[in-house]
């Protein structure tokens, strides 16, 4: 029941679509999952392709066409025909990736996951623009990617160099730049040598008989020594014998190819990645000052008895504070790990009761609950001030489900009730959910539902088992 909806399966080397986005979204929950980001997730942008970069030059070498060519090769002979000259064919290149270019809905989509580390082949700075001001870490040298850089949220790893910022001769584009590149670049060797043995990758943006995924998945297989994890390809469908004999070639390089019809598959894909990327996370805001809410800790016991559901503590007063208290005792009482159920983010306000009000904190408070909205899945907002509306703000960029709980509709609370993207994305779990709560008859038993509904957890299940976390 997540935001996707497929007509049939694909392939998957036998494994639904279902099947893949459950195991990778578990990897991803874990943090041991990277994505490898290729030129077809910029493409929708109307940056240049390969060809369209390369035809005007190729057309120089009597090259005309550049269907099915080796493409660096190719710019490995544009080169050769100017002496080794790299400079007029690369700031060429530049010219045209340095226009005003906006970041895609794959782009928005892998902002929202809940991912570390980015692997890409792209020269533009689309995914450093999509990030904003989130706290990234982006490694275009050697030298960048030997410092660690602490307390980031994402590494994005440009291999093959940033047109904006990379020196002309650190571009990877030609035949020889390709071959040299692990002897040049060790330490980008090593980081990806390592990515390989602890990470589950996924490729997207690349297709079939792409230069750039040959030369990458060559060298993978060198590094880790027929080692690695399970990785993951997704492409759309060619036709030919050809096609379904690479795909089954990749997986000597244990990497299974994913299969859609079109790249439209590919945005559905990413989207419900992203939500399911944060595991089976809850989220409970409202107003700092009230400290009796009868029906807080009635939802927050439920919840501690689903044993894969985790409760992220903002470190907030009032509504906040309550919940963490009651879910922590059920969970104790329960014998269950609290360490794996119950997962704390910073809170600028929680530092002094004083802060409650300060307007001038919203900005800290919104860089600062960035981190927790991408773990978070499910939010349930009692009415509260700007503090709680800021964080249904937030919650609602980063794609988060927000679950209003007003038991008086007449609250003005923000409005909540007249947001659509937050309407749409309940209704598609619960159609008369919104309506219980215009007319004040929602209850905690409700919410709790709606909750299990979204989670895909069996609401017949009988509670009080051993846990298992």
């Amino acid at each position: 029941m997540y935001d996707v909806i497929f007509v049939g399966f694909y392939k998957i080397n036998y494994m639904t679509i279902e099947q893949f986005i459950n195991d990778y979204s578990q990897e991803l929950t874990e943090g041991t999952a990277a994505y490898f980001v290729g030129a077809g997730i910029s493409k929708p942008s109307k940056l240049p392709d390969w060809p369209e970069l390369l035809k005007p030059h190729a057309a120089k070498i009597k090259v005309e066409d550049l269907t099915g060519k080796d493409l660096p090769l190719i710019a490995q002979y544009v080169i050769n025909e100017e002496t080794g000259n790299r400079g007029p064919f690369i700031n060429a290149v530049s010219k045209k990736l340095r226009k005003k270019f906006s970041p895609n809905s794959y782009h928005e989509s892998i902002v929202k996951t809940n991912i570390r580390t980015i692997w890409t082949t792209n020269y533009d700075n689309l995914l450093e623009t999509a990030f904003g001001n989130s706290n990234i870490d982006v490694k275009i040298t050697d030298d960048a990617i030997s410092r660690d850089v602490p307390n980031v949220q994402v590494k994005i790893i440009k291999m093959h160099g940033c047109i904006f910022n990379s020196h002309r001769n650190d571009i990877v584009i030609t035949q020889s730049d390709y071959e040299d590149f692990f002897i040049k670049r060790p330490a980008t060797a090593q980081r990806l040598q390592m990515d390989l043995l602890q990470k589950s990758f996924l490729f997207i943006g690349y297709g079939y008989g792409d230069t750039n995924i040959k030369n990458i998945i060559t060298e993978a297989r060198r590094l880790s020594n027929n080692a690695t994890r399970q990785h993951y390809l997704i492409t759309t469908t060619q036709p030919g014998e050809e096609f379904n004999l690479w795909c089954k070639n990749l997986n000597r390089y244990g990497i299974k190819v994913i299969e859609i019809p079109n790249y439209g598959e590919l945005d559905r894909i990413l989207e419900t990645l992203a939500l399911k990327s944060r595991g089976k996370s809850i989220f409970i805001t409202g107003a700092h000052n009230k400290k009796s809410i009868p029906d807080v800790p009635k939802i927050a016991t439920a919840l501690a008895m689903e044993d894969e559901i985790v409760l992220n503590d903002g470190q907030s007063t009032g509504v906040m504070r309550v919940a963490a208290r009651a879910y922590m005792e059920k969970v104790i009482e329960r014998q269950a790990d609290i360490s794996k159920r119950l997962k704390f983010y910073p809170n600028p306000y929680a530092a002094n009761p004083r802060f409650t009000d300060d307007v001038s904190l919203l900005p800290v408070l919104k860089q600062w609950r960035s981190a927790l909205f991408k773990a978070t899945q499910v939010v349930v907002a009692f009415d509260g001030g700007m503090g709680t509306q800021a964080e249904i703000e937030i919650a609602l960029e980063c794609g988060c489900i927000v679950i209003p709980f007003i038991k008086d509709a007449n609250v003005p609370f923000w409005k909540c009730l007249d947001n659509a993207t937050l309407i749409q994305r309940i209704e598609k779990y619960d159609k008369t959910y919104i309506g219980k709560v215009r007319k004040g008859n929602a209850t905690a038993a409700d919410v709790i539902a709606l909750i299990l509904t979204v989670f895909e957890i069996k609401q017949d299940e009988k509670k009080g088992s051993k846990p298992r976390s």
